[in-house]
Formats: C-alpha cells, sequence, structure tokens
C-alpha cells in the first residue's frame, strides 16, 4: 500500500507544481489593483464611460475631449495599478490636437472580471469600438494607439481585427514567453505559461507605421527587446532611446520622445 501511495504522489506531484507555476505566472504578469487613487481634476474636461467587450465583461475607461481633435490616442497602460494612477498622461498632451481614451483591462480599477492574454484582446477591441462610435463611425477611423509596457503586448492584439493609423509602443516587451524564460527559468514557462503576448510575431504582419521608445537601463523589459521589435516592424518610423529605469522612461524625460511623439501623431493623422 505504501508503494502505491507512493507512486500516486509522484505521479501528483507535476501536476501540483504544473497548476502551481501557472497561478504564480499568472499573479507575476498581472499584478493589477481595484483600489481607484485619489485625484484632482485638471484643467481637461474628464467624462468616465462604461463600455462592454464582446463577451460581456464591464469594462470602465476615462474619455479626454479636445475641441480641436484631428483623431484619438487610445491608450493600453502598464502593469500594476490601474488607469487612475495615469490620468496625468491626458493633462501632459493637452497641447495635442487629440481626445484620448484611457481604460482599464478586466480586473483592473472599476472594470469587472479577471485579465488573460484573450480577454484583454477583447477589452482593447471594445475600447476601439467606443473610439469609433465617438468619431461617428467613420469608415477609416483616425485612431493611434499607444502601448506602454504590458499595454504594448496588449495594443498589439488590435490591429489584426481592427484598423488604427500608427502605432506607439513604450518601453515593452518582443514576448512574455522570452521575459518568463530570462526570469523565471525555474517555472518553465515554456510549458506552464498561459498568456505569452508574442508580440514579436504579431508586430511582423503590422501594416502602418510605428514608433518604438525604449531605455537602455530598463530593468523589466530588455532594451534588446525594443530593438527587436523595431526591426522586425514593416513600416518602422522611428526608435528613440530613453534614459531612466522602467518606471521612470518615458517622453516626461526625454525632448527627443516628446518630440517625436507629437510628430508621429500629427503625420499619422494629417489628412491623406
Amino acid at each position: 500500500m505504501t508503494v502505491w501511495w507512493s507512486l500516486l504522489g509522484l505521479c501528483l506531484l507535476p501536476c501540483f507544481y504544473w497548476m502551481l507555476a501557472r497561478i504564480i505566472g499568472q499573479n507575476r504578469l498581472y499584478r493589477r489593483t481595484r483600489r481607484v487613487a485619489e485625484w484632482e481634476e485638471g484643467h481637461r474636461a474628464v467624462e468616465d464611460v462604461v463600455f462592454y467587450a464582446r463577451d460581456g465583461v464591464k469594462l470602465h475607461g476615462h474619455w479626454y475631449e479636445h475641441p480641436d481633435a484631428e483623431g484619438v490616442l487610445l491608450i493600453c497602460h502598464g502593469n500594476a495599478g490601474n488607469v487612475s494612477h495615469r490620468l496625468w498622461m491626458a493633462e501632459d498632451l493637452q497641447d495635442v490636437s487629440l481626445h484620448i481614451l484611457i481604460f482599464d483591462y478586466r480586473g483592473y480599477g472599476r472594470s469587472r472580471g479577471w485579465p488573460s492574454e484573450k480577454g484583454t484582446a477583447m477589452d482593447v477591441e471594445a475600447a476601439w469600438e467606443l473610439a469609433h462610435q465617438r468619431l461617428g463611425f467613420q469608415e477609416d477611423p483616425p485612431i493611434v494607439l499607444y502601448g506602454r509596457s504590458l499595454g504594448g503586448g496588449v495594443a498589439l492584439q488590435l490591429p489584426q481585427h481592427c484598423p488604427v493609423k500608427g502605432v506607439v509602443l513604450e518601453s515593452t516587451f518582443s514576448s512574455i514567453l522570452e521575459l518568463a524564460l530570462q526570469y523565471y527559468p525555474v517555472l518553465l514557462p515554456q510549458w506552464t505559461l498561459a498568456n505569452r503576448y508574442l508580440s514579436i510575431e504579431r508586430i511582423r504582419s503590422l501594416n502602418v507605421p510605428v514608433l518604438i521608445a525604449h531605455s537602455p537601463d530598463d530593468e523589466v523589459c530588455p532594451f534588446d527587446m525594443g530593438r527587436r521589435l523595431y526591426d522586425a516592424a514593416p513600416i518602422p518610423w522611428a526608435f528613440c532611446t530613453l534614459e531612466g529605469r522602467h518606471d521612470d522612461a518615458g517622453w516626461q524625460s526625454s525632448e527627443e520622445y516628446a518630440g517625436a511623439f507629437r510628430s508621429f501623431v500629427k503625420e499619422m493623422l494629417s489628412p491623406s
């Protein structure tokens, strides 16, 4: 009997490890919070928006209206926290003639549900539909897509299904699988990782210009991942080298990138 119990334990151990590794991987990938940060409203009018993914999950975001807007910037934010921690971005871009839609993925902030790669694909598609609606269902909607960190992987799922004018990727990865293999090889991610976000493959089919920004000092998403994404893009527009660590690098700390970002948006949204 003891032998049989030992054999059963040996058989169940890989299953237990597989489940544990998947749980750990999920928690490391989506470092979300539902707690909404306090926010003192700035000079831009902000509208809370509620919309639904095609599987029925209720989502939440913020719509910033601009009186002279030439299009919409659709923002896919990074990993930790939620949309309430990124509202400074809209304040930062007051000088750009854009409506801005920034939203939470399922499981983040006031959005319901639980995050997954398939789920976030439906979320960004639903956000695009909302922007499309606000633009009056234009046939070729003037929408520029922006994704930072995790948001880069989320964003690159959209152009396969919905047209955009251009894509900005900031401090993002070539794939979550590559990150996991680098940082957590003991979890055997090639066998246990459920959400892989293979951005390096998705960017190869992109048919719009791409602006990419990345810092050599990024300790989360290695710099070479940003370079590889840029080299793989069929229509590369520009690559900006940032300064600082992952959470610090961005247009607020790089005049070159701030200027390139504004030029990119203007060019992408200018009438042909």
